[in-house]
């Protein structure tokens, strides 16, 4: 990217030490930002950032989201090298072994909201505060949900598309609830502080090919990737290129007309949500 919309912000990016996160912090860096990535894991972290810090100046954090010691750490740390932070990106989640509440592990349900909705709750907290004490707030905060955080999947679809969905991409209840919750919080967010300098939107992803899946594939049919990619054929509905998302982050979030846009959510899901929500 040649334009350098991002120069003199620092950018903030959960998740980023792989998939999707990996990708946004590429592209941030190609625009001038300044990039924090933070993971848990280490060793994918310290991987992602040996890869990226030659395009640019890159911090890689290692947190564990779900400790608020560690979150505010984190802040600290970043406060405390860049100054400030003008861009949030919630990224980090992890996916249920799609049971539904019937048949719900809690302890499971636990760490799926945990992660999905109250580490950014928590991170966008921090990032309100700080970005409210700059001398002219203009922050920005993007939410990665899920086309999970529209319906329960049953709305609006027929018979034969359910019955193909239902093999793979119903997700649980804890995972669902975790994105509507996520897609509240965007919009609460957007609403009280929207005049207040801070614009705050949610990108609502298809299916994509991103290490959220580590999660699941030890709990479910080995085979369930590829019966996804087979629904997602007969739907005519491919997987997203989260390149073309990352892409898609930087103008949220100051390309022409960003500043516009507040409290929404957009799907980026290849049409999915046009066929079967």
């Amino acid at each position: 990217m040649s334009e350098q919309i991002l120069s003199g912000k620092t950018c903030l990016v959960t998740g980023g030490g792989g998939g999707l996160g990996k990708a946004i912090a590429s592209h941030f860096l190609e625009a001038g930002a300044m990039v924090v990535i933070c993971d848990v894991n280490e060793e994918r972290l310290q991987a992602t950032s040996a890869e990226l810090s030659p395009k640019g100046p890159l911090k890689a954090i290692k947190t564990d989201i779900t400790k608020t010691n560690e979150v505010e750490g984190l802040f600290e740390t970043i406060i405390g090298e860049f100054g400030k932070i003008d861009v949030l990106v919630n990224n980090a989640g992890i996916m249920d072994h799609f049971d539904p509440i019937g048949d719900m592990d809690m302890e499971l349900w636990d760490r799926v909201m945990a992660i999905n909705l109250t580490a950014p709750a928590l991170m966008s907290k921090l990032a309100v505060r700080n970005m409210l004490a700059q001398p002219k707030p203009d922050g920005r905060i993007i939410n990665i949900v899920s086309v999970a955080g529209k319906a329960g999947w049953a709305s609006g679809m027929n018979f034969l598309t359910l019955f193909l969905v239902s093999w793979l991409t119903l997700p649980g209840a804890a995972y669902t609830a975790s994105k509507h919750g996520l897609v509240g919080l965007t919009k609460n967010t957007a609403a009280y502080y929207g005049n207040m300098g801070i614009k705050c939107n949610a990108l609502m992803m298809g299916a994509m090919e991103t290490n959220i899946a580590d999660a699941f594939r030890s709990g479910l049919n080995a085979a369930g990737m590829e019966k996804m990619k087979t629904v997602l054929e007969a739907i005519q509905a491919p997987f997203v290129d989260i390149n073309e998302v990352a892409g898609f982050c930087v103008n949220m979030t100051y390309g022409k007309g960003a500043g516009q846009i507040n409290g929404a959510t957009i799907a980026i899901d290849n049409g999915w949500t046009s066929v079967v929500g």
